[in-house]
């Protein structure tokens, strides 16, 4: 189910890009907004990938 719902997800975005695309009649908008997107999850993934101790 969760493998679903990530697929519904991921289906919405060119979607979601391609309404955007239409109403700004730009990519500049579009664009900019994958790269925010992508420097959040590369920040996210930084985060979650230091070498840490974790006490109890």
């Amino acid at each position: 189910m969760a493998q679903s719902i990530g697929y519904l997800i991921a289906a919405t975005g060119p979607l979601l890009l391609g309404i955007l695309h239409q109403s700004t009649n730009g990519w500049t908008l579009p664009l900019g907004l994958l790269v925010a997107l992508s420097v959040l999850m590369a920040g996210a993934g930084y985060e979650a990938g230091r070498d840490r101790l974790v006490e109890r």
